[in-house]
């Protein structure tokens, strides 16, 4: 578990800060970061299940100003961690993917402050004429600070407190366990419904029927229903249907 602990610390730090530019920006979501968890603990799939459902609460977020509603690491790494070393179920992960996104926060934040910080100090050694030591400035302290809020914290869950966190969740009374569950189960609908709600076009909401129906009448798996999709955007450019309907928008 020391070892798991220190990879999952490691993720933690990288998606938690800035390592690498165009990296976290591909693996800084909660299916990514779940599938990465899951890896690390010997299950990716059971990582990326959990991962999945906690994307569905946040598929309608949007960053105002750099500025999330979510902490992703919080929510993506560590709630995962959590959720699988306790052996809980998706929906119970939802709900614990929420508390500590909002948490998460909190360590989102005193990074950005303390950054600030580094920043400055960048420019006064750049004011000597001096740039080769700007990348400690830059990449390492700002990668130090990330490990602290996001690294140990993650550690911390992951080696001490999935056992305390498995004992609670065992002594609460069946009908907690149960709101648990029907709260996280409710929670992807609302984020699906805020997605709608943001992208939302009255031409568009065929495809919507058809996706219902594919999912809970013909009972089809997810790859099979993406397929669907894809062969229904591919017919819908191809066909030019996408310039016939913009026409028929502007004459209106």
């Amino acid at each position: 578990m020391l070892v798991q602990g220190l990879l999952i610390g490691l993720l933690a730090t990288i998606c938690g800060g800035t390592f690498i530019e165009y990296l976290v920006w591909i693996i800084r979501n909660p299916i990514i970061e779940g599938a990465l968890t899951g890896l690390i603990l010997g299950d990716w799939m059971t990582g990326a299940t959990i991962g999945a459902t906690i994307q569905l609460i946040y598929m309608g977020q949007i960053t105002v100003g750099g500025v999330s509603s979510f902490d992703k690491c919080y929510a993506g790494v560590i709630a995962t961690a959590v959720t699988m070393l306790s052996h809980q179920t998706p929906e119970v992960g939802v709900t614990i993917a929420v508390t500590l996104g909002t948490i998460g926060l909190l360590a989102s934040n005193a990074l950005m402050t303390v950054n600030v910080a580094f920043v400055h100090m960048a420019d006064r050694y750049i004011e000597t004429g001096e740039t080769k030591r700007l990348w400690i400035y830059n990449w390492l302290l700002p990668q130090l600070v990330s490990a602290l809020f996001y690294g140990v914290p993650a550690f911390i869950c992951v080696y001490f407190g999935a056992d305390v966190f498995e004992n609670l969740m065992s002594s609460l009374p069946t009908q907690v366990n149960n709101a648990l569950n029907v709260v996280g189960s409710v929670l992807p609908a609302l984020g699906i419904g805020m997605m709608f709600k943001a992208v939302y076009k009255k031409k568009f909401i065929a495809f919507a029927i058809i996706g219902f129906v594919l999912i809970a009448y013909l009972r089809l798996d997810i790859i099979a229903c993406t397929l669907v999709g894809a062969a229904a955007a591919i017919l819908y450019w191809s066909l030019g249907l996408d310039k016939l309907t913009e026409g028929e928008n502007s004459n209106e």
